[in-house]
This record gives C-alpha cells, structure tokens and sequence, in this order.
C-alpha cells in the first residue's frame, strides 16, 4: 500500500493532464467495487425496473448470455478475466437502453430487444458497452465528475463509504466522445472475431437516428449520441481492419423475442 500510495503521489506530482491516464495508476480491485455497489444499489432500487428472474427465465437469459461469450471469446478484450461480466435483463419496454458499469456488470432492458431486428444489433450494442467496461471509461468519469481527492481515497482505504455513494450515480455519468469512438471501434474489432456482422454496430445506430427523427431524443442518446458521422466511422473502422461481413440471424432473433412474453419478474437475488 505504500509503494501505491507513493506511485499516486508522483502521478499526481508530475500532473497527468487527463483522468484516463490516471486510470493507469489505479487498481482493478477499484472497478470491481464500485461495480459491485452499483448493482447492489440499483437493483434493489424500486425505480430501477423489475429484474427478470434468471432461474425462471432460463431461454431468454440462456440466449443473452450465448450472445456475451461469443463477444468475450475475443482475445482483445485485456480485463475479460478479470471482470464479473454479469449480465441482467430489466423489464421495461418503455425504455430502450443498455449499459456496462464499471467491474463488468451489464444491462439490458426489454425495450431494447423489442426494439432491435437481430442478434447481430444486440451484439453490438452489448459489444460496446463491454468496451466501455474494459476500457474504465466509467472510472475515468467518475474521477472526472466526483475529483481526484475521492479516488485517491477509495484507492488508499480512506473513505469506503465513497464507493457506494458513487455507485448510486453511476447513471449520471456521460461519456465523452473520446470514449465514444473507443468503445465504437472495440465493438467492432471484438465483432470482427464472431460470426456476427461488424457493421451492425453502426446498424443500431441507423435504426435509432430513423425512428427519431421527428421525435424527442430517447434516453440512449442521452449517454450514447447517434450521427451520421458515426455511422460512417464504424463503417470505415470495419474496412479499416478488413473485416468479413458476418451473419445478422434475424430468424433466431425472431425466436428469442417470444421469451418476452412470458418473462417472469421475480427477482432472484
């Protein structure tokens, strides 16, 4: 702890210009805990939705977690080992999101598989948000929002109580475009390495930008903003690394939805 302590200190002495790179110096153990806060908080949270019951929702649970391992079989994904990679489904056909905090903890609300047209869209937005875990785009704006002070106090063992109230704000945190194009550009090389077609990362974002366009932006776009800039950056980041093509399996996906509707709410934690 001391040598830890005295790395902070000179990273914080030689004044790194950017939280990310301070991300460098912190430990994985730190991701794991605010993760594990977070979920803890969140899903006990009356507002959060209802958690599907992965016990009595074994098909369609079944179906999402086949979908993460094909992803994490991805040899350039660096924290796959050390991350939970749990993953949750929230019933809520009113909201059309998904996301992955810190340590790996990932959700998916049903509004989001009824709204997308294949497995290949669900990959990519669950590839995405896989990149924003792996790369601690969520510790990175943690810091950013909340100081350096605090996270050098969770690092050290100061202040425990930090990561818990951090958790609860977890869904307050925007990430920057920076981040953006990162966890854009992971998605798609972590694509490129299943059967699934890459650009159906991009493909997501089309459906979004089409449906909405004469319509209050939706909550995903609050954290993650759709463009045509970005549409055509995932395409050119897919020829950038000479990917295949990939399959879309709409049919299997059409079978996967009919889970939903005889989805039990009973939560299992």
């Amino acid at each position: 702890m001391k040598i830890l302590k005295i790395i902070i200190a000179l990273a914080l002495g030689f004044g790194l210009q950017s939280c990310s790179k301070l991300t460098n110096f912190i430990p994985i153990d730190v991701d794991k805990a605010i993760g594990e806060n977070f979920a803890n908080s969140f899903e006990y949270h009356p507002t959060s939705g209802k958690v599907l019951d992965s016990a009595q929702n074994q098909q369609i649970y079944a179906y999402l977690n086949t979908i993460k391992s094909n992803l994490l079989a991805s040899d350039k994904i660096k924290h796959k080992k050390d991350f939970v990679w749990k993953l949750r489904i929230i019933e809520d056909d009113s909201t059309l999101n998904a996301f992955c905090v810190a340590g790996g903890y990932i959700y998916v609300y049903t509004g989001l598989i009824r709204f997308l047209d294949n497995e290949a869209q669900l990959a990519g937005v669950l590839a995405h948000e896989i990149a924003h875990a792996d790369n601690r785009h969520t510790t990175s704006q943690m810091m950013s929002q909340y100081g350096l002070s605090i996270a050098v106090a969770m690092i050290i063992g100061t202040d425990a109580s930090a990561v818990v109230e951090i958790g609860k704000n977890l869904l307050g945190l925007s990430f920057s475009r920076e981040d953006e194009a990162e966890a854009d550009a992971c998605a798609v090389l972590y694509m490129s390495q299943t059967n699934y077609d890459p650009r159906e990362v991009g493909g997501f974002f089309k459906k979004m930008i089409e449906k909405n366009k004469d319509t209050p932006i939706p909550e995903l776009f609050s954290t993650h903003p759709a463009s045509q800039n970005r549409v055509a950056d995932i395409e050119a980041e897919w020829k950038k690394i000479g990917s295949k093509p990939g399959k879309t399996f709409e049919t299997e996906y059409l079978q996967a939805k009919t889970y939903l509707n005889k989805a039990k709410t009973t939560t299992d934690f």
